[in-house]
Parts: structure tokens; C-alpha cells; sequence
């Protein structure tokens, strides 16, 4: 196989990979999300109210808490989609471009699945089906850190929405028989829909787990100055620098962007730029 099969061959094979990053992406915002959404406030939250006799205070504060904490994990996944952070200008630098045939800024790398350099690149996002880079990395990783908060508050309540599925001891043993698949062998009780109910529970803290661990890591990443490729570097970093590189990703007005995915927040240099 000579050079230009091979790279027809790796043309068609990223662009099967782009086509199902696209579907699953899509999936991701139309789909999963919203449905999982109106399942707790539909299912889960009735169910609650009626068995432990929720007050209205309470119940209204948890609406409330719901869905600023949905639509802060929706909008913050929609921006991290759609903002382009690709580099559009050449500009005097020594790192150049063969594939783009530009010259690019620091930290600009190419993304063989996007075909273009992204500024700053991170990492290309898989279940977003974008690169992650200058632009866009402020909602990726507030998205990660409302999934986690989100998933925390919903194993709280799901948990006791699956309490109300089971008497007594019913729960334990449908908990050993859901981490243990071989013990149905050996309890009489045949496995049922609430075996369901306690697989999605441990399901749900299964992404209590993994969204934790990802936005640990990314903010880890931000407050050192570092991309993803580079956490492995051994770098020390002052309390001044942590504040200027979280300020690099999450902008000046950083108060308002953590709390509203649509609020304005000017990275320094864009302010600088404008000053001048």
C-alpha cells in the first residue's frame, strides 16, 4: 500500500469516526439530556413530594435548583459545541503548519479529526465532536462542573425515589444481586424492574465518579496553566499565576460566567487588545 492509500484509508476512517461523534453529540442535546431532565422532574419529583410530604418552600427551592442547574448544563454544552476556536490568521511565530500552511500562535496545535489548528488546544471532545481550546474551554469545563453538581443532587433524591420501590431488606439484596450478577443463581426473589431502579442508581454514582474526576482534572489543568497533553509536566505554580490563568480561561467578569453560560466574560488579552 503506498503513501496516498494510506492516507485515503485515514481520510475515511476519521471521517467514520466524525459521523458517529456527530450522532452521538446530537443525541447528547437533543436527547439524553432533556429526557433525563423531564424524567426527574416528572417521575422522580412527584414521587417525592406524595411519599414524604414535601413542603411548598421546599418543593419550589428544589425546582428552582433543577433547573437552573439543567439549563447551566445545557447551555454551557450547546456553547462548548458551537464556538469556533480554530486559528483563522497567520502570525509571527516559529511554530508553523504544514497541513494548514500557517504559522500559529503557542499552544496551537493541529487536530487531525477537525482538520483545522485549534488555538490553544486542550483535547478534541469526543461526545461534543469539537475540539476544546481558547474559546470554548470556559463552558466545557463548567459543563463538566454543573454535570458533576447535577448528578450529586439527583443521586440524592433518586436515592430516596428508590427507597419508596422497596420494603426492608428487599433493597440490600437487590444492591448484592445488581454487583454481583452470579447471586440471582442463589436468591429465590426473581430479578425484576426494581433491580432496574438500583442498577441506574449505582449507574448515577458511577457519573458522580466520573464527572468529579473529570472536572478535578480539567480545573487542575486551568489553574496551572496547562492543556491536557501537558498535565504530566512537573510545574509550580504561584497563587498570583493560578488567579491570571483562571482569569485566561474563564475571563474577567469570571462571576458571571460561572453562574450564566450566556453572560459576556473578555478573556484579558481581548481586553487589552481593545484598549489599545
Amino acid at each position: 500500500m503506498n503513501t496516498k492509500e494510506i492516507a485515503k484509508a485515514l481520510r475515511r476512517n476519521i471521517s467514520g469516526i466524525v459521523i458517529w461523534e456527530k450522532i452521538l453529540c446530537y443525541n447528547l442535546v437533543l436527547l439524553i439530556t432533556p429526557c433525563y431532565f423531564i424524567f426527574e422532574m416528572s417521575v422522580v419529583r412527584p414521587t417525592i413530594v406524595a411519599k414524604y410530604n414535601m413542603g411548598a418552600l421546599k418543593h419550589t427551592l428544589h425546582m428552582i435548583c433543577s433547573t437552573f442547574c439543567f439549563l447551566n448544563v445545557v447551555g454551557n454544552m450547546i456553547y462548548s459545541i458551537v464556538i469556533d476556536t480554530k486559528v483563522k490568521i497567520t502570525v509571527e511565530s516559529n511554530s508553523y503548519c504544514k497541513i494548514c500552511k500557517i504559522r500559529r500562535p503557542e499552544k496551537a496545535w493541529h487536530c487531525k479529526t477537525c482538520n483545522v489548528c485549534i488555538l490553544k488546544r486542550d483535547h478534541h471532545c469526543f461526545f461534543f465532536s469539537r475540539c476544546i481550546g481558547l474559546r470554548n474551554q470556559r463552558y466545557y469545563v463548567l459543563y463538566l462542573g454543573y454535570v458533576f453538581i447535577s448528578m450529586i443532587y439527583s443521586l440524592y433524591y433518586n436515592y430516596y425515589y428508590v427507597v419508596t420501590k422497596f420494603e426492608e431488606d428487599d433493597m440490600v439484596l437487590s444492591a448484592y444481586r445488581v454487583i454481583n450478577p452470579f447471586l440471582r443463581y442463589l436468591i429465590p426473589e426473581p430479578m425484576g424492574i426494581k433491580d432496574l431502579y438500583m442498577f441506574f442508581l449505582f449507574l448515577n454514582t458511577g457519573l458522580v465518579i466520573w464527572s468529579g474526576g473529570l472536572f478535578y482534572f480539567h480545573m487542575m489543568n486551568v489553574l496551572n496553566g496547562l492543556t491536557a497533553h501537558e498535565f504530566k509536566k512537573d510545574f509550580s505554580v504561584d497563587w498570583e499565576m493560578k488567579k491570571n490563568n483562571f482569569l485566561s480561561v474563564f475571563g474577567v467578569k469570571w462571576y458571571w460566567a460561572v453562574i450564566m453560560p450566556f453572560a459576556e466574560s473578555p478573556l484579558p488579552q481581548d481586553v487589552d487588545m481593545k484598549c489599545q
